[in-house]
């Protein structure tokens, strides 16, 4: 098992590296597996002969096992990307062709624009991006409008897209903004069938009680239809598993299969079995989570099939190979990590653990309670390493619906075969399912609803620590509560069995160290069973949710995050800027920028002031009889205020007098010292202040409530912002319709953020503005929509654009890759 651990852990690591780390791992592979080969012909004596040809064996089987992993890495990466490059840096749009791969799904809620956005996974062929054209066979995921849920999958579709990129080491190979399908080619015959099976059997679910929509789910891993307070509930209970294609609805059916096919000789069942599992795939879909359920079922079966539990860990131990290698990406998937501890689990504790349990209960009871236990032991690293908290019930609601599975699971695969051909009998087979799935809605909701049905447990490795320690220990009371025989019965697995585990956890644990944050995983694969911590620690910049005004924080950490920032404006009085703050966790505002007096940007002064420190503030340099009186304020707080504007005449902006405070760069771009002599009458907004912010991962534009005639003016001092556009812009004047667009569309970066408040009355933002912004292939984030808004550099994205070191990070938003609902029951076992 250990060489199959070590290719699992190369792919995890080696999937998130560039060129040039992964061949420094080839060669260490290499060095590695040639020393553990020389090491192996020297002479050693007769002692140690046995054991060090073993050692060198499995360090010289590991060394091989991972340097064919980093060449599949190395071969797949190239072909994923080839065709991508000049897609990914053109900021427009490319006219593309892909294969779907999946049904579209709607993303959880309103898209940062305010629009309905679906999104699926499909394959890209082929783009087209200022004349050039380019071949692709790499993987992707499409966020487009809810006209893609027509489109089947297997689909050939052209397209409008903006081609985004993702983080390293993610399944798609980029993120598509498309636009409306034009389809160009047909699924194949047998997409067109399953397709219209799993359609059938949808169907036949119609005039069933709610809970029936549990059928689809556990018959063919469609689960559109379940209610989401049921889904929520089987959750919290451990019986999420259900709601998708595992290795134990795969295990169901191949016994099945096995008994029916009793009289065949050993290879005839195995064909058998194979042809089974081959329609199965096709009919759940060849997804990843798919295929790792096919492998781990199958082991599962092995093992009951030889009756040698001992003999299912090279299974289980092959399937792992051959699966990292054939798709590397699978080693960074919670699901994958879940399917393969459950796994281990089954075949080497449940027969332990129904052993111990049968002293004290009928073995009937206990081998039923053995099961799901041996199974949430071996699971639990991993589950706390992403969420936080046990499940207090999970084994005993496991235990209770485990009589209900195989039944409901086979009558729902035969009404999918009955469905296209005679729907009336599919309906009648439902019918009588739909029993079992009443009683996992009872026992699902009642656990749910019980006392501490959900235990809290510290977050991370030091969760992973007392974990270990509490099943290590519970382990030790068991075996001494055993009696000397069964303990000398048990002696010879034990061993073994821990040390495999032991292996599992310390993967697992590099896993997690390496892909973080897991617990973000759990939000894109398990839903929000606990919410992800916001903001990020590592954010940037947070634009707070104030209403209909604004207040920007930007971190002055070196590496983001921390206690100190620069605060640009703070909202109104009643937009609890304060409390902003202190979700941020901000002790002291190194500079405090009042862009103008308007009381929808300095209405929060008092509450901010009183919050936290204030270590110096910065104003316009206006006649505004208003904003004389907030820097009185300031001043009578025992800040010192200084007034700013452009004396200098323009020069370029890389070289202009930059204030640097910690990690941030500012440069003051408007007013300019003319424009303050000659605008003594004019509407105020029109000398707010505004900034170019410099971070390491990110450049930034502030606005405060510049109008179009001064963004012109600007433009005119600065005609660079015309040619090189920030990564984030925070758009001015909350999208209100007095912009300029050249400026709007120029300068629109690859984020514009757009602070306003719910159903306010000036009909912000404006449709014109969303509409260039749009155009330009800005990614919008609306704190009417999204509420406070964070963005920080490389990471576990929520939604994922390119910036000045890599990828960024938009987070709090329900943006396209952070839909909660559609993947949430993703995972599987």
């Amino acid at each position: 098992m250990a060489p199959a651990l070590a290719a699992w852990a190369a792919a995890a690591v080696a999937v998130g590296l560039p060129l040039r780390a992964r061949l420094l791992l080839v060669a260490a592979a290499s060095v590695a597996g040639g020393v553990a080969v020389w090491r192996g012909r020297r002479r050693h004596t007769a002692r140690h002969r046995d054991r060090w040809q073993g050692a060198t064996t499995t360090v010289a089987l590991a060394g091989l096992l991972v340097g064919l992993v980093l060449g599949s890495v190395l071969v797949q990466d190239d072909v994923r990307t080839r065709g991508l490059a000049r897609a990914l840096a053109w900021s427009g749009s490319s006219e593309v062709v892909l294969r779907t791969t999946h049904d579209a799904v709607p993303v959880a809620g309103p898209a940062p624009d305010g629009a309905q956005r679906v999104r699926l996974e499909a394959t890209l062929l082929g783009a087209e991006t200022r004349g050039e054209r380019t071949t692709a066979v790499a993987p992707v995921l499409v966020i487009g409008s809810p006209a893609w849920r027509d489109v089947p999958p297997g689909t050939t579709v052209r397209t409008t897209a903006r081609v985004r990129p993702v983080e390293p080491g993610e399944r798609p190979a980029a993120l598509l903004v498309a636009g409306e399908p034009e389809v160009v080619g047909e699924p194949s015959w047998w997409r067109r069938a399953t397709h219209a099976i799993r359609a059938g059997l949808a169907e036949a679910v119609v005039g069933l009680p709610p809970h029936a929509a549990l059928l689809p789910g556990i018959g063919v891993g469609d689960d559109s239809r379940v209610p989401d307070d049921l889904a929520d509930a089987m959750r919290a209970t451990s019986l999420g598993h259900l709601l998708a294609v595992s290795g134990a609805h795969v295990a169901i059916v191949l016994a099945g299969v096995l008994v029916l096919t009793g009289t065949l000789g050993r290879r005839g069942r195995v064909a058998v079995c194979v042809a089974v599992l081959g329609g199965l795939v096709a009919l759940v879909g060849p997804d990843p989570s798919v295929v790792r359920a096919v492998a781990m079922g199958g082991v599962v079966v092995l093992a009951l099939v030889l009756g040698r539990p001992a003999a299912a860990i090279p299974a289980l131990a092959t399937a792992v190979t051959v699966l990292v290698l054939a798709d590397p990406w699978i080693a960074r998937e919670v699901g994958f990590a879940l399917s393969v501890s459950a796994t281990a689990g089954l075949v080497l504790g449940a027969g332990p653990l129904s052993a111990l349990l049968q002293r004290r209960l009928p073995p009937l009871l206990a081998t039923v309670l053995a099961v799901p236990l041996a199974a949430q032991l071996a699971c639990l690293p991993v589950l706390v390493l992403i969420d936080p908290g046990l499940a207090t019930y999970g084994v005993l609601a496991n235990a209770l619906v485990a009589p209900v599975i195989p039944p409901v699971t086979v009558l729902a695969l035969l009404a999918a075969m009955l469905s296209t051909w005679w729907p009336a009998g599919a309906h009648g087979l439902l019918w009588v399912a739909q029993g079992g799935t009443w009683w996992i809605d009872v026992v699902a909701r009642h656990g749910a609803e019980l006392p501490l049905a959900r235990l809290p447990w510290p977050p991370g490795l030091r969760g992973l620590a007392l974990l270990v320690l509490i099943v290590v220990a519970l382990l030790l009371v068991l075996r001494t509560a055993a009696g000397r025989r069964l303990r000398a019965r048990l002696a010879g697995r034990g061993t073994p069995a821990l040390l495999t585990l032991g292996s599992l956890v310390a993967v697992v644990a590099l896993a997690a160290s390496l892909v973080a944050p897991w617990r973000s995983a759990l939000v894109h694969v398990a839903g929000p069973v606990v919410p992800a911590a916001f903001p990020p620690p590592d954010w940037r910049l947070l634009q707070c949710d104030v209403g209909q005004g604004s207040a920007l924080l930007v971190s002055t950490a070196a590496t983001g995050g921390g206690d100190t920032a620069v605060m640009v404006d703070v909202g109104p009085e009643a937009g609890d800027a304060a409390g902003c703050l202190e979700t941020a966790g901000i002790e002291t505002i190194e500079r405090l920028v009042l862009t103008h007096a308007d009381a929808d940007h300095v209405g929060g002064l008092a509450a901010v002031l009183a919050a936290v420190d204030v270590e110096e503030a910065v104003a316009p340099r206006t006649s505004d009889e208003r904003m004389a009186e907030v820097i009185d304020d300031v001043r009578a707080a025992g800040v010192p205020v200084a007034e700013a504007a452009v004396d200098r005449p323009p020069e370029p902006l890389a070289s202009a007098p930059r204030e640097e405070l910690g990690a941030v760069g500012l440069t003051t771009l408007w007013p300019t010292a003319r424009s303050v002599e000659i605008g003594a009458d004019v509407d105020p907004n029109e000398l707010s202040l505004t900034l170019w912010v410099t971070t390491p991962e990110l450049t930034a534009l502030v606005h405060g409530d510049l109008g179009a005639a001064a963004q012109q003016a600007m433009s005119r001092a600065w005609p660079e912002l015309l040619t090189g556009p920030p990564d984030v812009v925070v758009v001015s004047h909350h999208g209100s319709p007095d912009q300029d667009p050249a400026l709007l569309a120029a300068a629109a970066g690859r984020v514009a953020l757009v602070s306003v408040g719910a159903d306010n009355d000036y009909g912000h933002p404006a449709p014109s503005t969303v509409a260039v912004l749009a155009q330009e292939g800005a990614f919008m984030a609306r704190t009417d929509v999204c509420g406070p808004i964070a963005v920080a550099g490389p990471g576990v994205p929520t939604g994922a654009v390119q910036g000045r070191s890599g990828v960024l990070r938009v987070s709090g938003c329900r943006a396209p890759l952070g839909s909660l609902a559609s993947r949430r029951r993703r995972a599987s076992r």
